[in-house]
């Protein structure tokens, strides 16, 4: 058979149309085994009950009941939203102004710099973070050190919501400047030169030009920022020593009572949900205000 008769399978094994999928068969592979997987496990096992503290399946949702139900449960979902909340919009306040400065007021040479001193820590050991946090705001730490030299008094700093937030910010800030840094560089300079030409100030300039080009960005760094404080478990244990609880903190000790495992993956499941419902909010909102723009 001549080399023109090929089959439409090998040819098409051999187009660079199969390439994409050739190479994203490993990845689809890697997330069914690594993450579905244990995803339906998770969700499977909510249903099933513990005795003489060990699994037994069965279908039953006697433990969504009990968990949803129960004051813990709630306290610890609205503490953790209001944390979270609260991470993404310190995390906007602070990594706005910072992203401009880098993207608009640095030299080239300082901007590579800046940007580099952010991946750094990003792929750092958090946990090795949080501890120098916690030797730095404990009580015979250097900032305590210094109130006590300068003012003679000692700052409870410790356990409670500044620490926290300390402690999560350290987390979300490089994630959130580098993602707006990136949104800053993108933005059409010819927007900015035209309305500095118009007799626009630089504050209106970010108000009306900037902000309004970066919109999708701005909402993946809050979303961002909420999704990994939502879910964080370091800087609560280690920053406020567990109270309130958070979610996370809710689950290890779920499963330390009594081998509740099929309660933890109720707490677990619930959290991922949520996540879900922020990302699909946030996404509508931004497509939302997207159509609005387009429709004008």
């Amino acid at each position: 058979m001549s080399g023109g008769d090929a089959s439409p399978a090998r040819r098409t094994a051999g187009s660079p149309a199969a390439v994409p999928v050739i190479l994203g068969v490993p990845v689809i592979a890697w997330q069914a085994v690594f993450f579905a997987a244990p995803l339906v496990f998770l969700v499977v096992v909510t249903f099933w009950t513990v005795r003489s503290f060990k699994l037994q399946p069965a279908f039953s949702f006697d433990n969504w009941q009990k968990v949803l139900s129960s004051t813990p449960f709630q306290r610890a979902l609205v503490y953790t939203a209001e944390v979270s909340a609260l991470c993404a919009a310190l995390t906007l306040v602070v990594a706005l102004p910072v992203a401009y400065t880098i993207a608009y007021r640095l030299s080239r040479r300082l901007r590579d710099l800046a940007v580099a001193a952010l991946v750094v820590p990003v792929f750092s050991s958090y946990l090795l973070r949080i501890y120098a946090w916690q030797i730095v705001l404990s009580p015979g730490g250097i900032v305590n050190s210094l109130t006590r030299l300068v003012f003679g008094i000692e700052l409870p700093l410790l356990g409670g919501q500044f620490s926290l937030q300390i402690g999560l910010l350290t987390a979300t800030l490089p994630v959130a400047v580098l993602i707006l840094v990136l949104a800053f560089s993108g933005v059409d300079r010819a927007l900015i030169e035209a309305a500095a030409n118009l007799g626009c100030r630089r504050v209106r300039i970010i108000w009306h030009v900037l902000l309004p080009s970066i919109r999708n960005a701005v909402l993946l760094a809050a979303s961002t920022a909420f999704l990994m404080s939502f879910g964080d478990y370091i800087s609560p244990v280690f920053l406020t020593g567990s109270k309130p609880p958070t979610l996370s903190i809710l689950i290890v000790d779920t499963v330390k009572s009594g081998s509740q495992w099929p309660r933890a993956s109720v707490i677990g499941v619930s959290m991922l949900a949520i996540l879900v419902v922020v990302l699909l909010a946030l996404n509508w909102l931004g497509r939302e205000r997207r159509g609005r723009k387009g429709a004008r």
